[in-house]
C-alpha cells in the first residue's frame, strides 16, 4: 500500500512541477534531498552500531536478565498472559535502548519481540493484547537522553542541543502513561465483552 502511496505523491509532484513551469527545481530538490538523506542514514550508523553492541553485551553478560528479574512485576502488568522469557527479554531490551535515546537500535529488538508476539498470537490477522500493548508502550517510551536527536540538534547548529532532555522526559512520562492507560481500557473492555 506504503509503495502505491509514495508511487502518487512523487507522479502528482512531477504533474505540478510540469504545470507551473518549476520541473529543474523539482529535480535539484530531489537529488539534494537523496543526498541529504544517505548523509543522515550514514551518520546515525555510528550510534547504532555502538548500542546495537552494548545490547549485546548487556544481554550476553547476563545484565539484560538482572534487569528483567527487577522490572518483572512491571512486565507483569503490562503483560499479564506473557510466559515466555525470551519474548519478555527482547521487549525488555527494546525498552532498554528507547529509555536511553537509541531509538533506531531499538527497532531491531522491536522487531523480533513483535515477530515473537505474532507467533504466540498465531499469526493471525488481528493484534494480541500484548500486540497491542507493546507497539504503544515502544512508541510513547519516555527517552532520558534523547541521543539521536541531540545529535541532529548539534548537527543543524542548535546552540544548546541538550535543552531537549527535560522536555522530552515530561513529555514521554506523559504520553506513555496515556498509552498505558488506554491500552488498558480496551483490554478490560474486550475482556468484559467476552465474558457477557
Amino acid at each position: 500500500m506504503m509503495n502505491y502511496i509514495w508511487a502518487a505523491m512523487i507522479c502528482l509532484g512531477i504533474g505540478f512541477a510540469c504545470v507551473n513551469g518549476t520541473l529543474e527545481s523539482f529535480t535539484d530538490g530531489l537529488m539534494s534531498s537523496c543526498s541529504e538523506a544517505v548523509e543522515f542514514v550514514i551518520s546515525l550508523m555510528g550510534i547504532m552500531a555502538v548500542w546495537s553492541g552494548l545490547m549485546n553485551i548487556a544481554d550476553k553478560s547476563g545484565l539484560i536478565e538482572i534487569i528483567s528479574r527487577r522490572v518483572k512485576p512491571a512486565m507483569q502488568f503490562l503483560f499479564p498472559l506473557e510466559k515466555d522469557d525470551q519474548t519478555t527479554a527482547v521487549m525488555l531490551m527494546s525498552f532498554v535502548a528507547n529509555i536511553f535515546g537509541a531509538g533506531n537500535s531499538a527497532t531491531v529488538f522491536s522487531l523480533k519481540a513483535m515477530e515473537r508476539l505474532d507467533e504466540e498470537n498465531g499469526k493471525s490477522p488481528y493484534a494480541s493484547d500484548a500486540m497491542c500493548m507493546f507497539t504503544a508502550v515502544t512508541m510513547s517510551m519516555v527517552q532520558l537522553v534523547p541521543v539521536t536527536v541531540i545529535k541532529i540538534r548539534s548537527d543543524l547548529g542548535s546552540a544548546d542541543s541538550g535543552s531537549i532532555i527535560i522536555p522530552s522526559i515530561l513529555a514521554g512520562l506523559i504520553s506513555m502513561a496515556a498509552s498505558i492507560l488506554v491500552c488498558k481500557f480496551f483490554e478490560r473492555k474486550r475482556h468484559n465483552v467476552r465474558h457477557s
